[in-house]
């Protein structure tokens, strides 16, 4: 029987995840301040460097990204877990991502910058009789940032997302820019 490794890139997310659970058991015993969970989702654009794959131009991806951050777990530093897919009728591109986040507020607005880090997983669909799907999982790094602007309540507008990704999937390095924009809904205290 064979064991499966884990990446690293699980284990930051499930240490994420725990730490996420266990803020509020810990904010109730009066240790810790809880903090704030900033919970992300809407629509996404991929524009992905397909070149290097053999196609004679790039990919424009429509798609869909979410993401859940702890914003300002020490004077504005945080960190994020982004989840984002981008399709088309030839090749879908997948990316799970999570590394540190800084967030700056100024006049009612968040604006942030991240460091992303995780994997890729890009699959092209060959029309025909085969129903085999050559895909790809390789490594994912993610540069931007973006601004949230605050709706009312706990409701805010992420205006922009902007995202400069770089992944190295079927032995290429691929450069590729995403902008997404939604919603962001905020849970804990501001």
């Amino acid at each position: 029987m064979a064991i499966r490794r884990v990446f690293p890139i699980q284990k930051a997310a499930a240490f994420a995840f725990a730490l996420l659970l266990s803020c509020p058991l810990l904010s109730a015993q009066g240790f810790f301040k809880a903090p704030t969970v900033d919970i992300f989702a809407g629509y996404s654009y991929l524009r992905f460097e397909s070149k290097p794959l053999g196609f004679a131009d790039q990919f424009n991806l429509n798609g869909w990204n979410a993401e859940i951050a702890l914003p300002s777990l020490y004077e504005g530093l945080g960190i994020a877990a982004d989840v984002s897919a981008h399709y088309d009728h030839e090749f879908a591109a997948y990316n799970f991502l999570i590394g540190p986040q800084y967030t700056y507020e100024v006049k009612n607005l968040r604006i942030f910058g991240h460091g992303l880090f995780g994997k890729s997983r890009d699959r092209l669909s060959f029309p025909g009789n085969s129903q085999l799907e050559p895909s790809n999982l390789a490594r994912d790094i993610a540069l931007g940032g973006g601004i949230d602007i605050p709706i009312g309540g706990k409701l805010s507008w992420r205006a922009v997302q902007a995202d400069y990704i770089v992944t190295s999937n079927f032995g290429g390095t691929q450069h590729n820019v995403r902008a997404s924009t939604g919603v962001v809904i905020r849970f804990g205290k501001h």
